[in-house]
């Protein structure tokens, strides 16, 4: 049977100290993490809750923009915060105590509000790959939603406001190529073998050493003689394949039970499936330009190798599960999928190298190494496009179309209206509801509240009771509140 693997080369500190999380997004998906910088608009404690589940495991760098000074009363409610704070710069003062959660991050500060930043550096943002910010104003809100939908970065708008919390994510364009897959399905090219596997699976005897592969694939080939070509599609043609293989069982035989197990997963791979074709045929992969991401290139290179070079199959993944049988026959197994999908995936490369020539782009823009990891994760690309949150501002916005105006209060988007109203108040007000006199904001709030509602063709009103819990928060964070909404 299958020999022991090999013990692990010793991990390094960096592995060991990354070891789970590792675990969950691999090697790949840390690396990125840790050349990631991020920028922090506003050390409230929401921000810094925030900004600690990033530091821990290991972002390259941060940036916190705050122009603010730290007084008594933030001691209360941010825990990177302390007495010796007061009278310092937020910005500086948080960046050193979350510099101290992990010395592999490096952190900066920026002592300028997030409107001076906006009005006299607004390239400063273009430098990092996601951009944080929490309790803003309006209009500080809509002029940073648009600065960054521009420059395609990501942004992540939080708020906490005593009981309440909220998050919004901005993001225009986002390409996944490692999906991570609960339950990875592996493709092994049955039904459509590759010629080097077809020699193999044609000259190598089936015995209960050999990968349940091989079994599958011999009980495979019957199966299609006994019905006309067709392949087992359906539960009633697979139990017939299972039934078929346990037939020919004459003991105890694992690559036999283990091809049993495997009918289910093992068929039907390859195919481009449904999520994929509607990538192919994105504008975006059809018509490329200078401004193209690697992504759309690679894919615009990948359709047509599936369409012109590979009978309409994705590229081979090239990776194998285990399976109980002799070393050898399983490793030579092992590289014949190896070096197909190394194939597929240099023709794949090539036809990139053919796309950044005609787009006079440089041919270091995509890497052998990402074609290949592009290629392995075929089957489960993604693109995610979102929306602009400066567009809720428009009095033409539908963000309500789906909620019956009758409907608004007692439900979360009764909420949604309240944290809105309230940023408005902030942007017109130029102070907190609730900082000085509740009961003359609560009617102001309340006005506001009703002609946002009016602009978006929405025929309700905010309940007094959540508009009066809003004014007596004073704008206060809770810092249980905004740890848990910063996880």
């Amino acid at each position: 049977m299958s020999s022991p693997a090999p013990k692990s080369p010793e991990q390094s500190d960096k592995s060991r100290k990354y070891d789970r999380q590792i675990r969950l997004w691999g090697e790949h998906g840390q690396a990125l993490l840790e050349s990631s910088t991020i920028c922090l608009l506003n050390a409230t404690a929401l921000g810094c809750e925030v900004l600690k589940s990033l530091v821990l495991p290991g972002i390259g760098g941060f940036t916190i923009v705050d122009g603010s000074i730290v007084t008594e009363d933030d001691l209360g409610i941010n825990f990177f915060l302390d007495a010796s704070s007061v009278g310092q710069s937020k910005a500086r003062a948080c960046m050193q105590l979350l510099e101290e959660l992990n010395t592999d991050v490096n952190g900066d500060f920026v002592d300028e509000s997030v409107d001076w930043v906006l009005t006299n550096r607004p390239a400063f943002f273009d430098t990092f790959d996601v951009v944080i910010a929490s309790n803003l104003n309006e209009k500080a809100l809509r002029g940073l939603s648009e600065r960054l939908w521009e420059a395609n970065i990501p942004f992540i708008y939080c708020r906490s406001l005593g009981f309440f919390g909220s998050i919004r994510l901005q993001i225009k364009e986002h390409c996944v190529i490692e999906s991570h897959p609960d339950n990875r399905q592996y493709d092994l090219r049955l039904e459509h073998p590759f010629p080097a596997l077809q020699k193999h699976l044609m000259n190598t005897e089936v015995t209960s050493k050999v990968p349940w592969l091989l079994v599958l694939n011999k009980f495979f080939q019957i199966w299609k003689e006994k019905n006309n070509g067709h392949v087992p599609t359906n539960y009633k043609q697979k139990m017939q394949l299972r039934e078929l293989i346990r037939a020919a069982m004459t003991a105890d035989e694992e690559n036999y039970e283990e091809a049993i197990k495997a009918v289910n997963t093992s068929l039907g791979r390859g195919q481009v499936p449904s999520s994929i074709k509607t990538i192919f045929d994105d504008n975006a992969c059809t018509n490329l330009n200078k401004q193209s991401s690697p992504f759309w290139i690679i894919t615009k290179a990948m359709k047509e190798f599936v369409e012109n070079d590979n009978n309409g199959l994705l590229p081979l993944p090239g990776v194998l599960p285990d399976m109980t049988a002799d070393t050898e026959p399983y490793i030579k197994l092992q590289n014949m999928y190896r070096q197909q999908a190394l194939h597929d995936a240099d023709n794949v490369y090539r036809k990139c190298q053919k796309y950044l020539k005609e787009l006079s782009l440089p041919e270091d823009t995509i890497s052998e190494k990402t074609v290949r990891l592009f290629c392995r994760e075929a089957s489960g690309l993604a693109v995610i496009r979102g929306t602009k949150i400066s567009d809720e501002n428009a009095k033409s916005s539908n963000i309500f179309s789906f909620v019956d105006d009758l409907e608004i209060q007692g439900t979360l988007a009764e909420h949604y209206v309240a944290l809105r109203a309230y940023e408005r108040f902030v942007s017109e007000c130029g102070n907190v509801p609730g900082e000085c006199y509740v009961e003359n904001d609560v009617k102001e709030l309340k006005t506001v509240a009703s002609k946002m509602l009016s602009d978006w063709g929405v025929h309700a009103t905010i309940s007094d009771d959540l508009i009066h819990e809003i004014c007596r928060y004073g704008g206060s964070e809770i810092h249980s509140i905004s740890a848990f909404i910063g996880k």
